[in-house]
């Protein structure tokens, strides 16, 4: 019965001097720092995309920067009638 209480706790100090050691938290931290800069990377890649297909069209589309000027800055042509609906509070 002591042998087999001993080889636990032998066992149990080799798993934990393995797992807890400075050298694998270093590395865990490591691996989760890599996820967390790849996810940046993904997201500055959708971004980068998004605006050079907005670039792409704003000098080759008339009618695309007309609405972003319209959309953007509240501007309207000459002739124009401009409609403002005020939204009441319940």
């Amino acid at each position: 019965m002591k042998k087999f209480k001993i080889r636990y706790v032998i066992f149990a100090g080799i798993v934990f001097g393995l797992l807890f050691n400075e050298g694998n938290i270093s590395l865990v931290r490591r691996l989760f720092e890599q996820r967390k800069l790849k996810s940046y990377i993904k997201h500055a890649q959708y971004q980068n995309d998004l605006l050079k297909r907005r670039i792409y069209y704003l000098e080759n589309e008339p009618l695309y920067l007309e609405r972003m000027v319209r959309s953007e800055l509240n501007v309207i042509a000459s002739g124009e009638i401009e409609y403002r609906f005020s939204v009441k509070d319940r």
